[in-house]
């Protein structure tokens, strides 16, 4: 069970980094876009887009997700992504002369108009299928968010739990070490039932085979004092040994 816990803390502690570089990634681009003007996002060359419409099917289908790579210069097969206007098209190039490219969607009957160049954003070097609805989550810094605070509170209850774990081990083991009728005959001393004694006992024996057991605010007090009882019977030794060497 220990393992398994440990496991599944690894695996938290991995995506809580993974989707903070994410996030991270994220900001920087947002950040980027605002400086540079463009209402797409784009990291060093590359940029994501997802497919609307069924035009380059079937090579590239809607609700595709594709990413771009801006190139020096496109040719003849190559699939682009360009901006005309305020919308982004993604179709193959069918003709190259000088600065001005012609395309035309796979799907479709008729050409494009002709563009220039300057306004080709990349040229589309890998595609993921029906990924439309993951792009919106991993672009989406709300959502990142969300999935980071997420992880951190998962985390966060493994690594208390570790603590409480290791406290009651502990616990566990003290209660090992307890003479119980010595303790309860001392006038002063917390008072436990049998039936809280051999319930206090049951955890302790949970503890050592692996269980998560919480051991409530009584029988914590209970076991604080026996360890005060220890040491203040060990400071008393210690006394009479230096009085008695005097």
């Amino acid at each position: 069970m220990s393992f398994v816990k440990k496991g599944l803390k690894l695996i938290v502690d991995i995506l809580t980094f993974l989707v903070f570089i994410v996030l991270i990634v994220i900001i920087f681009a947002k950040f980027k876009m605002m400086i540079s003007g463009n209402d797409y996002f784009e990291l060093a060359g590359y940029s994501v887009f997802s497919v609307k419409t069924g035009s380059m099917a079937p090579a590239i289908n809607q609700n595709d997700v594709i990413l771009v790579k801006s190139q020096d210069y496109y040719e003849m097969g190559d699939i682009i992504t360009y901006k005309e206007e305020k919308s982004y098209i993604t179709h193959r190039i069918i003709s190259v002369r000088g600065h001005d490219i012609i395309t035309q969607g796979d799907a479709n009957n008729a050409k494009d108009s002709s563009i220039t160049d300057d306004m080709v954003i990349g040229k589309v070097v890998k595609i993921y299928s029906n990924m439309g609805v993951w792009q919106k989550v991993v672009t989406t810094p709300k959502i990142i968010i969300m999935i980071f605070v997420t992880l951190m509170l998962f985390d966060i209850a493994f690594s208390y739990k570790g603590i409480r774990r290791r406290q009651n081990i502990k616990i566990a083991d003290r209660i090992s070490d307890i003479a119980f009728e010595k303790v309860l005959n001392i006038e002063n001393a917390p008072k436990l039932t049998k039936k809280e004694i051999k319930v206090l006992k049951d955890k302790a024996e949970q503890v050592k085979k692996g269980g998560d057991v919480v051991f409530d605010k009584k029988e914590k007090q209970f076991v604080n004092y026996t360890i005060r009882l220890d040491l203040g019977e060990l400071k008393k030794e210690i006394d009479e040994n230096v009085n008695g060497d005097i």
